[in-house]
């Protein structure tokens, strides 16, 4: 009767709750969401040293455009 019992709750343990794969699920999107704020954190703060610093007589008109760009939409999302 014991050892039955004892099956029974090991059965019992090795099962996986589904909110156990949901919360997997959710830590990873949080871990990506978390890379990309912060990967739009550094575009920001490189775009603004480039159009504020002295780097911006020192660039491409084209590439100044497109680092003025990064800014604004950069500091629309955050």
């Amino acid at each position: 009767m014991d050892s039955s019992a004892d099956g029974e709750e090991n059965k019992s343990e090795e099962k996986t709750l589904p909110e156990e794969r949901l919360n997997t699920v959710l830590l990873f999107a949080a871990i990506v969401y978390k890379a990309m704020n912060s990967l739009g954190t550094l575009a920001t703060i490189w775009a603004t040293v480039v159009l504020l610093g002295g780097f911006s007589t020192l660039i491409k008109k084209k590439d100044f455009w497109y680092v003025t760009v990064i800014s604004v939409v950069e500091s629309i999302g955050q």
